[in-house]
């Protein structure tokens, strides 16, 4: 989703457009970051755009192998939140979603444990006006290892890639998070 409700982006679809058709907008993927060189300031933007249109954010978090190694993931998460927000009010952030995605995880079959999704989404929820959303992990999430994340009192539901185009792994992981404690 682009920030603007209307112009020439080619390739990007307005926040007015999406508006009614759709109640959530997935924002800040580390594909989006990657590939097209999408900021944390432009993740806030959108963001913003997003809640004034009526639309639930999922806004997608994570650091990539090298800043984990850095030991600059949980500094990196905190800021990509805090970027998340800056441009909302404090009442609007219980509009946002997070998902933790730690780059390093996304389709390599190299799952983070619970305990470090556990700590990071903690990471997260660094900021007050963070600590009522809702929060996913996501990262080589399978049927094989959904339990294990969640069971862990931070994680509220997963943010399902591969898995999801196996209708009956996608099942089974929707399963255990549907529990009705809105997950």
């Amino acid at each position: 989703m682009h920030h603007d409700d209307s112009g020439a982006f080619t390739g990007e679809v307005s926040p007015v457009m999406l508006a009614g058709v759709c109640d959530y907008v997935l924002l800040g993927h580390s594909e989006r970051r990657q590939m097209f060189g999408e900021t944390d300031e432009m993740v806030g933007r959108k963001v913003a755009a997003a809640v004034a249109h009526g639309l639930r954010p999922i806004v997608c978090v994570g650091e990539t192998l090298e800043q984990r190694e850095a030991g600059n993931a949980t500094e990196i998460v905190r800021w990509q939140v805090t970027s998340a927000l800056a441009e909302i009010d404090a009442g609007s952030a219980n509009e946002l979603v997070i998902a933790y995605e730690p780059v390093w995880a996304i389709g390599t079959g190299r799952a983070a444990t619970p305990q470090i999704a556990d700590q990071m989404m903690g990471a997260a929820l660094g900021s007050p006006a963070a600590a009522t959303m809702p929060l996913l992990y996501g990262g080589s999430v399978n049927a094989g290892n959904a339990r294990e994340y969640a069971s862990v009192a931070n994680i509220n539901g997963a943010l399902v890639g591969g898995a999801s185009l196996d209708a009956d792994s996608f099942l089974a992981i929707a399963r255990l998070f549907g529990d009705g404690k809105d997950r």
